[in-house]
């Protein structure tokens, strides 16, 4: 074994990482989430949210970046039938862990997984109009959720960025992972860039 190889190669890979996480670019972002909840094959009515939070991109090379960051997202599902609404509404801190790769000089695809730390719930009931029931709390739902990210981003100039993608929750929203509803989300939003 080597000791003098190792220590190079450590070098290195220590160099480069350093390197890497210079060329860092943080910014912050908004956005929409068109949301809902599926599961045993049907699926509630889409609920309109929003995230915000800070972003990170850490560049591997010209064609692949990290894409990461802290978001407070708003998510859930409504439903309503015959003068009947019900409106579910979650939110999360997320993070997520996107590889992309730059296809053009502004278009980039990404894709990876996300971790999501439940915050709060809250469900409402309404008939007519009015509200006959709304409680808050999370008793019985899982902390985190888990799922995957596909999207693309499109850079509008050095600074801004547009994205767009799919969240697909692979986790039980159950406490106990008996239930099949998962999350399931279309987002769309922007970034700007901090020192462009």
């Amino acid at each position: 074994f080597n000791m003098k190889k190792f220590f190079t190669i450590l070098t290195v890979v220590a160099l480069t990482t350093t390197i890497s996480f210079a060329q860092a670019q943080f910014g912050a972002t908004a956005g929409l989430n068109m949301s809902n909840v599926v599961g045993d094959g049907e699926s509630l009515g889409m609920k309109m949210g929003m995230h915000i939070g800070a972003s990170a991109s850490i560049p591997f090379s010209d064609a692949m970046s990290l894409k990461t960051g802290a978001l407070y997202s708003m998510k859930g599902a409504s439903d309503s039938e015959d003068g009947v609404d019900l409106t579910w509404s979650l939110s999360y801190i997320e993070i997520p862990l996107n590889i992309s790769f730059a296809v053009s000089d502004q278009m980039s695809l990404m894709a990876g997984p996300y971790v999501g730390i439940l915050m709060g719930a809250n469900q409402k009931i309404e008939v007519d109009g009015t509200t006959i029931l709304e409680q808050d709390g999370t008793d019985g739902m899982a902390a985190m959720d888990i799922g995957i990210n596909l999207g693309a981003g499109f850079a509008v100039t050095d600074a801004i960025s547009i994205n767009a993608g799919y969240q697909m929750g692979l986790t039980s929203l159950d406490e106990e992972g008996d239930g099949d509803a998962k999350n399931s989300n279309i987002h769309i939003g922007m970034t700007y860039s901090f020192g462009s």
